[in-house]
């Protein structure tokens, strides 16, 4: 992300590039495996597309090492909660 990328007509644009650099953001995009290897390793400062060929099996070779509730779980770091109660947008709390 370039300063150069604001809408001219963005709110409080002076105050937001005050002192900002040039290049506020410089890319990163990468590909990562289901084993946390790089397929393909973080491009900064260049644009364009990353595109590549997955072998799904890969991902269920990786899912022998996810232990989410088996010998290795940790209940004490997490847990899933499932609240089956009617949810709301709006709750009234009378004091």
């Amino acid at each position: 992300m370039r300063t150069s990328d604001f809408p001219e007509d963005t709110p409080h644009l002076d105050k937001i590039l005050e002192n900002a650099p040039n290049t506020m953001a410089d890319g990163g995009s990468c590909i990562a495996g289901p084993d946390g290897e790089w397929v393909i390793e973080p491009v900064t400062d260049k644009e364009g597309l990353l595109f590549e060929t997955l072998d799904f099996n890969r991902v269920l070779e990786e899912r022998q090492n996810f232990d989410a509730s088996g010998h290795y779980s940790r209940p004490d770091v997490t847990r899933l909660t499932v609240n089956r109660e009617r949810q709301s947008v709006l709750d009234i709390i009378n004091d």
